[in-house]
Parts: C-alpha cells; sequence; structure tokens
C-alpha cells in the first residue's frame, strides 16, 4: 500500500532523499544547494516542502513543493519540483500518485495553479498539465513549461 507523508515525519530518510535528487537533477558541484533546499523544506506549512512515498514502508519516491524551481521565471508560484520515483518502482504509477497528493495539498492550502519544467517529452501531458512556453535554464538551455489550474 502506497502511503505519501511529509519528509519532516520521517527524517531518517533525509539523506536518501537529497541523494537522489542530487544525483538525478545536479551534479558534482551541488550538492550543498540540494542538501540545503531539503534541510529547509521539513517546516511544515512553509515552502519548500518535501513530500516522500512509502510502499510497504519502503521509501519508492519524494516530489518538492517549492517557492521558485525555475530562477528565470520568479514570476510563476508555486512549483512541482524534484519528482522522483526509485527505478525499480517506476512504471507503478507512483510518480501519477506523487502529482495527485501535491495537487490536492495545493488545493487545500488555497493555491490556484502549480508550475513545474521539465525536458520529459508526453509524460506531463497525460497527467492534465497544460504547456505554456518555454523558459530559460542558468546554462541557456530552454525547457517546458507546464501549468496546472487547481480547478481540473
Amino acid at each position: 500500500m502506497l502511503i505519501i507523508e511529509h519528509l519532516a515525519d520521517h527524517k531518517e530518510y533525509i539523506d536518501t532523499v537529497i541523494n537522489w535528487i542530487w544525483k538525478e537533477f545536479g551534479n558534482e558541484n551541488n550538492y550543498n544547494f540540494f542538501e540545503s533546499i531539503i534541510k529547509n523544506s521539513l517546516i511544515k506549512n512553509r515552502l519548500p516542502l518535501t513530500f516522500i512515498a512509502l510502499e510497504d514502508n519502503e521509501l519508492v519516491g519524494t516530489i518538492g513543493l517549492w517557492r521558485s524551481d525555475l530562477m528565470s521565471r520568479q514570476d510563476l508560484f508555486p512549483w512541482l519540483s524534484a519528482l522522483f520515483v526509485k527505478k525499480n518502482f517506476r512504471g507503478k504509477r507512483i510518480g501519477q500518485e506523487l502529482q495527485n497528493f501535491l495537487v490536492e495539498y495545493c488545493r487545500e492550502v488555497g493555491f490556484t495553479e502549480l508550475f513545474l519544467y521539465t525536458d520529459i517529452c508526453d509524460y506531463y501531458e497525460k497527467t492534465g498539465w497544460e504547456y505554456i512556453e518555454d523558459g530559460v535554464e542558468y546554462s541557456g538551455e530552454y525547457i517546458k513549461i507546464y501549468k496546472k489550474e487547481m480547478s481540473k
């Protein structure tokens, strides 16, 4: 059975979550960046937030709700960030469940829209996200920005 809870309630997984998102989204020079985000996401009801997915008491995924995830688009708020599912649990809809959880959380706290950016094609469209435009990362690379209205 899949359970999604706040990382603050499972501090024994902090280092694992940091390593997952650093290895998936970072590089050799920015471990401290991801460590800072995760360690500052442990106060409930204040962004950033980190949630984890547990299946039969095994950590299988994580997702973040961040104030900003794309520096060039500070006008958009808040962001679904750092969605990660452990490799041997992919294809089991855990990523979808994490997204659904985060969307419902956003509805409950009063956010009317949620954003994300990615270079993945055809994943988020299947789960109701609307492509709105391309954005620019620090590197100058272009990525896709998506939006989800909380009413949808």
